[in-house]
């Protein structure tokens, strides 16, 4: 689909496609689509049956970013359900796996799976009343779509995934064979990812993995969502609270969390906290609590602001949050996990096992520097230039970064050379557990030896 008012596709990204080779198209997905209801009691363990309930026609969009050349596609395609909490469709995994889909040959799809994305008129979004759903964005372009509710979303994305297989009509992916499927949602998104695990995956099959991404303790309902669940459960009061992950699936699942999930997300009342949920990891669920990290943050945010700044006029300005909120690892992370994820399903070889984050009464346990305890470590936690954190204090789920000064820092570490000795060993030890790629260690490393961290400060003796 090429076109329209304004010559681009909503959520068009503003990160470089050009240079590694890559290109973005969109194309139409239509067919007949079924709704779901309840089939047997739900229950915390995961393990729910739906059945068949009505039907109805949809026209919806995928988002296509892959290589320019199928010779460079590896194979894999990371499907990602969009989320829609801020009135439009948005990207969360592409960016954060941004490095590691475009240096390895990834191709990305992006699926207008809910009616907000397709539909939505505009107001009540904390980005501005100007952001909208596409049909309303841009009518030349997008008149044509129907989404006929959420209760149609979860057999549009599986659509959109066998589609991804075998094309209906035009191939979304000239050229290419899709050999692997891996699907992703992040917060919003990730509420409706749980429970296409727990009840579609297993009678769907279409995917061959997937990627549960910042989700509270509860999971998302058969209909209607705006953005968080109702604190009773994804289905009214008699659902269940909290919600788990289904341990029967013959499908890899990885949940990555930060440590807003933790208490915050979901409103915080007990049994809609991600701590609630947890499970201890198994044949085919792994659990990654990343220390050091937020909802949204520095890197995330400045993206989407870009990509809003762009496509909605009057779309409220964000960078003046990006100096107070969360700056960690949660992108190399991120790319770690894809890479995991793959190996996972090609290789059946599974990520390793983590300890969560610890917790004590009601809260996140921290060292000495402020950053949190357990959970996935990375060098910019374990040999830190900050106390990071992902609980709110200005900024709602986007944590905080309080840095310290050069007098603290040099006292930390006396040196660069320390500094850069200790993190170096730090990222060397995230590597080996899978937690961050040596291509990204050597970047994070080379930094180090360039910041002059560690030094004493400008004009303190010995300077």
């Amino acid at each position: 689909m090429t076109g329209g008012e304004h010559g681009f596709p909503g959520t068009s990204t503003t990160l470089d496609l050009q240079t590694p080779g890559y290109e973005e198209t969109e194309y139409f997905l239509s067919g007949t689509a079924t709704s779901y209801e309840r089939d047997g009691a739900w229950t915390s363990d995961g393990r729910w049956g739906v059945s068949a309930a009505d039907t109805a026609p949809y026209r919806t969009r995928l988002l296509v970013r892959a290589p320019r050349n199928p010779a460079d596609f590896n194979g894999t395609v990371l499907v990602e359900w969009l989320n829609v909490s801020g009135n439009s469709d948005a990207d969360v995994a592409f960016p954060y796996m941004y490095d590691e889909i475009v240096r390895e040959g990834y191709a990305w799809v992006g699926v207008s799976a809910q009616s907000v994305g397709v539909n939505s008129e505009g107001g009540a979004s904390t980005v501005g009343d100007s952001v909208m759903g596409l049909k309303n964005w841009d009518p030349a372009r997008y008149g044509d779509l129907v989404h006929p509710g959420d209760e149609y979303s979860y057999d549009i994305f599986t659509q959109a995934g066998a589609a991804l297989r075998a094309a209906r009509g035009v191939d979304p992916l000239p050229g290419m064979e899709a050999e692997q499927l891996i699907a992703a949602g992040q917060s919003q998104s990730a509420f409706r990812m749980a429970t296409y695990a727990n009840a579609f995956q297993p009678i769907a099959g279409v995917y061959d993995g997937l990627i549960v991404h910042s989700r509270s303790g509860i999971s998302a309902p058969l209909g209607a969502q705006a953005d968080a669940p109702a604190p009773q459960g994804p289905a009214g009061p008699d659902a269940p609270s909290p919600v788990r992950l289904r341990t029967d699936l013959d499908v890899p699942v990885l949940q990555m969390l930060s440590e807003t999930e933790l208490f915050e997300l979901g409103g915080g009342a007990p049994g809609t906290r991600f701590v609630d949920a947890r499970q201890p990891d198994s044949a085919m669920v792994r659990t990654w609590e990343m220390a050091g990290t937020a909802h949204s943050d520095r890197y995330l945010v400045a993206i989407m602001n870009a990509m809003y700044q762009r496509q909605f006029e009057g779309a409220r300005d964000l960078s003046p949050v990006l100096g107070l909120i969360n700056d960690g690892p949660q992108r190399y992370i991120s790319a770690a996990a894809l890479r995991a994820m793959r190996t996972w399903v090609i290789q059946g070889e599974a990520p390793r096992s983590v300890d969560p984050i610890q917790t004590a009464d009601g809260t996140i346990v921290r060292d000495e520097h402020g950053n949190a305890v357990g959970g996935v470590r990375t060098p910019q936690v374990d040999v830190p230039i900050a106390a990071l954190s992902g609980q709110t204090t200005l900024v709602p789920m986007n944590g905080s970064t309080t840095r310290f000064d050069a007098a603290r820092l040099h006292e930390m570490y006396g040196s660069n050379a320390e500094y850069v000795a200790r993190f170096t060993a730090a990222a060397r030890a995230a590597v080996a557990g899978g937690f961050l790629l040596e291509e990204d260690a050597e970047l994070l490393i080379a930094a180090a030896a360039a910041s002059g961290i560690g030094e004493p400060a400008e004009g303190s003796p010995g300077h």
